[in-house]
């Protein structure tokens, strides 16, 4: 074997040809932008797909895993076309047909969410095969690439160390800034659907800047130009295509708000059933309605049981007591706008994550731009944090009652369900607090509601379970709304008006039956499976 120095090998590195700087980096600057993209398509992938299934855990693990089964494909067949063809050659149709699985994601998402076959399956495969049907071969088209950069680097004849280290290092560069720039701005800036087109139009001409000069790629150019035009296009023409095509939002007299943002498609329109009444859709699920003759009226019935538990925990109060109260989650803010009508002196904190969520409200639901509301735009649990540093420094108040009504998808964000956000939730509430907890499940599962009963009595003395249902939880499988009570005093439940008028309190028991089916189960930071819980309900919303 050679040695470091032998006399040969550096001869043999020194006769190669010289090359300028630019074709040094062409090699680097196709994995960067490729890295890049592949990164892009992976992050938008999550946004499309819960529009059809929602954003948990399953969905963010099948397309993470597909992404890098794609690009695993990807690599080994790149490997092959590099052995047998040109790298330039290769490239620039690599390049050309990536563009055009980027070009066709939006319109394969919509027949995959809308086919009737993935729609009867189990909602984990479900899950999977829309996955893997829209974003499979994007991402194994992309993974070629990377291979042939690589092969072309080599071709150069610098050394094989430095060269493989410098492309596998541009890779890595563009898949940063595909990750950041994606994430922190293009999403909420154009949109999913405007990202994929750049994607497309980068690619195309990284396709022509390798030499891509046949019929067929100018061909595709016009589709690509003709595909922006339907996007953005003022003219009616380029919206009845863009909108038949899935390339541009539908518009129409009943949607009063539309806003792609980090978080979700927010979507305020008319409801065709109740006359004079909006709802917002986050994604595909609706998490408020709003009568816009009356913006007080409660319509969800675990908003009626919020109601009658308030009245019951504030009437013994001194008339001169202020009450001041703290809801998780805005959405449509119709309960807190219900608070302020019947307590008008009442201090009130919404923390809502999403400020697009806000503006809606403001602009679809007529919420006053003064209201005496105060509206945190930052997570629920940053903003607690937020209040407890507060108290340690100023005379900040307690609050009597707080509303958890934060959710995506079915289930709540996990790191709002613990026993160790509980505790920082007692730190600021009164000692006769009480904390409401909207929960979704299924009574004859109830393994994630049985664990917030377990999981509220480690921080309350006093838990109580309300059934949103008139009939009261039964073992049919049908989903409920239960709201979890946790109060620092004894709540004379059987004086509810909601026994008989909006729900049912589960009597003990009934709580015994849903500790049992939850195993004792309690939520902590460190072991919280909130979507695993939940399957049943995800399972049961998709066959309906």
């Amino acid at each position: 074997m050679a040695s470091i120095s032998d006399p040969v090998m550096s001869q043999n590195v020194q006769s190669q040809p010289k090359a300028s700087i630019w074709v040094w980096m062409l090699p680097n600057f196709t994995v960067f932008v490729s890295s890049m993209c592949i990164m892009v398509v992976e992050l938008v992938a999550g946004r499309l797909i819960a529009r059809y299934v929602g954003s948990s855990l399953y969905t963010w693990t099948s397309v993470i895993g597909i992404v890098l089964a794609g690009i695993a494909v990807g690599n080994y067949l790149g490997g092959r076309l590099a052995d047998r063809y040109r790298p330039t050659e290769a490239l620039a149709s690599l390049f050309l047909i990536a563009s055009a699985t980027c070009l066709l994601t939006p319109m394969l998402n919509i027949h995959a969410g809308n086919w009737i076959l993935l729609r009867d399956q189990e909602w984990v495969l479900r899950i999977f095969g829309h996955v893997f049907l829209v974003f499979f071969l994007p991402s194994a088209l992309l993974g070629t690439i990377g291979p042939v950069a690589a092969k072309m680097a080599l071709d150069l004849g610098r050394e094989t160390g430095r060269t493989v280290g410098s492309v596998y290092s541009w890779g890595a560069v563009g898949s940063i800034v595909g990750t950041f720039l994606t994430g922190y701005y293009l999403i909420s800036a154009i949109g999913t659907v405007a990202v994929l087109l750049g994607v497309a139009a980068i690619l195309l001409g990284m396709a022509f800047l390798f030499g891509a000069r046949s019929l067929l790629a100018f061909l595709w150019t016009g589709v690509v130009v003709a595909s922006f035009i339907a996007m953005s296009g003022p003219f009616e023409q380029a919206r009845v295509v863009g909108e038949r095509l899935g390339l541009r939002p539908y518009e129409s007299d009943w949607i009063h708000f539309q806003e792609e943002t980090q978080y979700s498609l927010i979507t305020v329109e008319d409801d065709m059933e109740m006359e004079g009444v909006r709802s917002m859709t986050l994604d595909f699920l609706i998490h408020a309605y709003v009568d816009m003759n009356d913006t007080g009226r409660l319509i969800y019935e675990y908003e009626q049981v919020y109601a009658a538990v308030t009245r019951a925990a504030v009437k013994d109060w001194p008339q001169d007591r202020v009450l001041r109260a703290l809801s998780l989650g805005g959405g449509g803010f119709v309960f807190p706008r219900w608070l302020l009508r019947h307590w008008p002196d009442s201090d009130l904190e919404v923390a809502e994550i999403d400020p697009e969520v806000t503006r809606a409200a403001h602009e679809a639901f007529g919420l006053p731009a003064d209201t005496p509301i105060r509206i945190f735009n930052l997570d629920a649990r940053n903003h607690v944090e937020d209040i407890l540093r507060r108290q340690e420094t100023a005379a900040e108040g307690l609050f009597d009652l707080v509303y958890s009504d934060a959710f995506n998808h079915y289930s709540p964000p996990f790191h709002l369900t613990t026993r160790d956000f509980n505790q920082k939730l007692r730190q600021l509430m009164t000692p006769d607090g009480v904390l409401l907890v909207n929960v979704i499940d299924i009574y004859r599962s109830g393994r994630f509601v049985g664990a917030m009963i377990n999981t509220l009595e480690q921080s309350f003395p006093h838990v109580y379970a309300i059934s949103s249902s008139l009939a009261g939880p039964s073992d049919d499988d049908e989903r409920d709304t239960f709201i979890v009570l946790g109060s620092g005093r004894p709540l004379d439940v059987n004086e509810l008006s909601i026994n008989s008028a909006i729900g049912m309190v589960l009597d003990p028991e009934q709580l015994a039956t849903l500790r049992r089916r939850s195993q004792g189960l309690v939520l902590t930071d460190d072991y919280a499976p909130v979507d695993n819980l939940l399957a049943p309900v995800i399972r049961l919303a998709s066959r309906r």
